[in-house]
């Protein structure tokens, strides 16, 4: 009877020891996120939205998010009705389709301490359009996430 114990006892520790030493076998696997497909053609998106500076989409942002007085009707129309939309539009176009969202993200974060809520929500609402604005195909809308305080 000892030895039958003493031969459990054994067993008992080589499965606890066959057990322990397949679960130190890990295996680790890295995954990299490149965002918006940031990495596409002959240069980041961070590149051509630094290259092409995208100025006239921040002043036709500024303009939205001041509510210029001279600016009515819906959020589309008051997008295009600034004198910095047409030339916007121009700068996105020298911008990669897979990057344009992504510049115009970078506005709007940039931005987001510029303005009260409501200047920050007609922001947000009219970077969202502004590709299909634009008259681009893809993509039509960006998706921008906020958030309010």
């Amino acid at each position: 009877m000892a030895n039958f114990a003493t031969l459990a006892a054994i067993f008992a520790a080589l499965l606890v020891m066959s057990h322990a030493a397949s679960a130190h076998r890990t295996m680790i696997t890295t995954v990299e996120i490149d965002e918006d497909d940031e990495r596409s053609g002959s240069g980041s998106c961070h590149e051509q939205v630094q290259t092409q500076g995208l100025e006239q989409c921040e002043q036709l942002f500024w303009d939205i998010g001041r509510g210029s007085s001279r600016m009515g009707g819906s959020e589309r129309e008051r997008l295009m009705e600034s004198q910095h939309f047409r030339p916007c539009c121009q700068q996105l176009r020298q911008v990669e389709q897979q990057c344009r969202c992504r510049g115009i993200r970078q506005i709007v974060r940039e931005e987001q301490s510029e303005f009260r809520r409501e200047g920050m929500h007609r922001v947000v609402r009219s970077a969202r359009d502004l590709p299909s604005a634009c008259g681009f195909s893809s993509p039509r809308h960006c998706e921008i996430k906020a958030i309010w305080f």
